[in-house]
C-alpha cells in the first residue's frame, strides 16, 4: 500500500511538472509560418512543446482579455500597446514587410500598377482587424492612389486570406506581408516590396501576457527569441 501510495505521488508531481512546462502562444494568422517555425525550434532546444493558436488580431486579443488560457501573444507592437491588453514583457522578432503580390500570368512593374485598369480586382486585410491592411490603407493614402482603386478594393479578415485569393487568381493583386508569401515560389507570378517610408514602422514582438498560466515558460521562450537560431528564423521569413 505504501508503494502504491508513493508511486501515485510521483506520478502526480511529474504531471504538475509537465503542466508547468507548457505554453499558449496566439498569433495572427499571418505569421503562422513563423510562430510554427519558431515553436519547433524551441521544442528542439527546451524539451517544451507550445500549444499555438491562430486569427485575425482582434480574435487574439479577445481571447487574450478572457485570461487565464494565453501565456504569449505574437504581433505588431503597435497595434497591442492600443488594444487594452496587459502585458509584462516585449521580446522583438523583427520587422515587418509590407508588399503586393499577384498571381500567375499577371505582372507589376511597381506598387503602384494596381491603379491601372488592368488590375480589376485588388484585395487587402481589414485595416481594423490586421496591421497589413492598415499599412496597405496608408500607402494608397500617401501614394494618392485611395480613389483609384476604392471600386476594386476587395478587404477580406486576414493576410492568409488574401494570400489564397492571389494563390487561386480570383484577384489580379493584394496587399500581404512578405513573410506570407516570400516561400510561394512559383505558385504565384511574383511581389513586390511597397516603400516603407509609406506606411507606420511594423514592430513584430513578443508580449507576455499579465498574469501569464506559463509565466516562467513564457520567460523562457521570450529569452530564446534573442537567441541566433531564432534570429536566422526572423530572417528566414523576411524580417
Amino acid at each position: 500500500m505504501r508503494r502504491i501510495v508513493l508511486t501515485l505521488t510521483l506520478v502526480l508531481c511529474l504531471t504538475g511538472s509537465a503542466l508547468a512546462e507548457t505554453l499558449v502562444v496566439a498569433a495572427g494568422a499571418g505569421y503562422k509560418k513563423l510562430v510554427t517555425d519558431l515553436a519547433e525550434a524551441f521544442e528542439k532546444q527546451s524539451g517544451i512543446k507550445p500549444e499555438l493558436s491562430f486569427g485575425n488580431m482582434g480574435q487574439v486579443t479577445t481571447q487574450a482579455k478572457a485570461g487565464g488560457v494565453i501565456d504569449v501573444i505574437v504581433g505588431e507592437k503597435g497595434f497591442l500597446d492600443g488594444a487594452g491588453l496587459n502585458f509584462d514583457g516585449v521580446a522583438p522578432i523583427g520587422k515587418g514587410i509590407l508588399v503586393v503580390a499577384w498571381p500567375k500570368g499577371k505582372k507589376l512593374a511597381a506598387p503602384a500598377d494596381v491603379a491601372k485598369p488592368e488590375v480589376k480586382r485588388l484585395a487587402m486585410p481589414d485595416p481594423q482587424k490586421a496591421i497589413y491592411g492598415k499599412a496597405a490603407s496608408q500607402y494608397l493614402e500617401k501614394a494618392g492612389l485611395k480613389a483609384a482603386v476604392a471600386d476594386k478594393l476587395l478587404v477580406v479578415a486576414t493576410v492568409p486570406q488574401v494570400t489564397a485569393y492571389v494563390l487561386s487568381g480570383e484577384v489580379d493583386a493584394g496587399f500581404v506581408n512578405r513573410t506570407d508569401v516570400m516561400g510561394l515560389g512559383d505558385a504565384i507570378g511574383g511581389f513586390l516590396e511597397v516603400d516603407p517610408s509609406q506606411y507606420a514602422p511594423i514592430e513584430i514582438v513578443a508580449v507576455t501576457m499579465t498574469g501569464a498560466p506559463h509565466a516562467d515558460t513564457a520567460k523562457k521562450f521570450a529569452a530564446f527569441l534573442a537567441t541566433p537560431p531564432a534570429r536566422a528564423i526572423a530572417e528566414k521569413h523576411g524580417m
